[in-house]
């Protein structure tokens, strides 16, 4: 089965919660065979949502089954905060993301020249770090694209699942799902979030997976899912999570 959880509605901003956009969504996702689509906006959105636009468009896709959900990103010392977003809505999951290490936005293009004052493996070491705060606050329902400190392809030098490692433990203990990210394959990295042995590490410790195109306009909804799919089954995963109203359902792959 597959599934989209990360479809941001909005945008950046280029897109508002009207029957008319969401249902664009929603056709895009009947014609690609997506069963469930989880609209998640970012958190900066949360003043524009607008629940009953959604509910409405959902009717006129019975065949698509939408969730509602929101994008946090992560913020460090500043629990009261992310504890409100997550109950503004009757939220059916939240993804748990890090955008950002200190005042600075690494997936941003205009600030990647950032990137020269890190040693890599330093910055991959301070980002999972970021990670593993995200899986122990228990305010998240999956973790999004995993590994996107790769999105500008500058890499580590030590093995990425030992960097990893503690954050994956944590993320295993919380037992919470990752999702496989197609949206890396149109960034510089070229690659989905997580990458392969990242994504093998995940299945030794028992980790679900949940699929994700990390769509921002209509006609992404549902982009590579099928080459998603692919990599998970591989990998030896046969199911996927899905949520409603904050619980955890697994289907078949």
């Amino acid at each position: 089965m597959l599934v989209d959880y990360h479809v941001h509605a909005m945008g950046h901003g280029t897109s508002r919660h009207t029957v008319e956009e969401i249902s664009a969504y929603l056709e895009t996702a009947r014609m690609r065979g997506v069963a469930q689509v989880g609209f998640a906006d970012h958190d900066r959105y949360l003043d524009e949502y607008d629940v009953d636009a959604i509910r409405e468009a959902a009717l006129q896709y019975p065949d698509v089954q939408v969730r509602l959900g929101v994008e946090i990103d992560y913020i460090r010392n500043a629990d009261a905060e992310l504890q409100a977003m997550t109950s503004r809505y009757p939220f059916d999951y939240v993804i748990g993301s890090v955008h950002k290490i200190e005042d600075w936005d690494f997936d941003c293009v205009e600030f990647m020249d950032r990137y020269d004052r890190w040693e890599m493996d330093d910055l991959y070491r301070t980002y999972f770090d970021h990670v593993r705060e995200v899986a122990e606050k228990g305010l998240f329902s999956f973790i999004g694209h995993m590994d996107l400190i790769k999105i500008f392809n500058f890499r580590n030098k030590r093995p990425i699942v030992e960097l990893a490692e503690e954050a994956l433990q944590a993320i295993r203990k919380a037992g919470l799902p990752c999702e496989i990210n197609t949206n890396g394959l149109n960034k510089p990295v070229a690659e989905m979030y997580p990458q392969r042995v990242l994504l093998e590490r995940c299945f030794e410790l028992g980790i679900p997976i949940i699929l994700s195109s990390d769509a921002h306009f209509a006609h992404e909804v549902g982009r590579d899912l099928d080459k998603a799919r692919d990599l998970a089954w591989s990998v030896g995963y046969r199911q996927v999570a899905t949520f409603h109203r904050r619980k955890c359902v697994m289907e078949n792959l």
